[in-house]
């Protein structure tokens, strides 16, 4: 009776054990997948991955670590604080035209917003590319998404706010020609 118990007991903790290495784990990578796929458009990203970076003030370095969990995350950069003219420089590898054109756009309208939203003294932010310059300054992204942009950080204002404005092509358009190319 006892080896019976023993086995039913090592059976189980078996199919248990296939159970999770089949169906739990590869269920849990593809929804972590999923959800890395959806943080590179700004229209899918997830304002809760950045809140933790609000700060009053631009000068400390963990304001650029919220680049880090905004689209274009994936292009190799470096960064360089102007606390003296509260601008934030981000000097990309890349070219403008290595991503492609509708989502550029759009993230450069959604991690303006996003920073100046969640920085409240930063003014301007300069995106340096290796073929272009564009610099995004507070008060043309106010001029686009409101006087109070901190106060868009909810969901569901930052999702009637921001990413439901970025789904219409012409505001984007009209977004990008109000901050300035270099």
């Amino acid at each position: 009776m006892r080896n019976k118990i023993i086995l039913a007991l090592v059976l189980i903790g078996v199919v248990l054990f296939m159970v999770i290495q089949i169906v739990i784990i590869p269920e849990n990578e593809a929804q972590s997948e999923q959800y890395q796929l959806a943080q590179q458009s700004p229209l899918t990203h997830d304002l809760e991955s950045i809140l933790p970076y609000k700060n009053k003030y631009m000068g400390a370095t963990s304001n650029l670590v919220m680049f880090n969990h905004l689209p274009l995350d994936q292009l190799k950069r470096t960064f360089q604080l102007r606390p003296e003219k509260f601008t934030i420089e981000i000097h990309y590898e890349d070219k403008t035209t290595d991503v492609e054109a509708k989502l550029f756009k759009q993230a450069m309208l959604y991690n303006s917003v996003s920073a100046f939203a969640l920085v409240d003294n930063l003014q301007t932010i300069e995106y340096r590319f290796s073929d272009t310059t564009i610099v995004a300054t507070r008060v043309a992204i106010q001029g686009l998404f409101g006087e109070d942009l901190a106060s868009l950080l909810t969901k569901e204002k930052w999702r009637a706010g921001v990413q439901d404005k970025l789904r219409d092509d012409q505001f984007v358009e009209e977004g990008m020609k109000k901050i300035v190319s270099i």
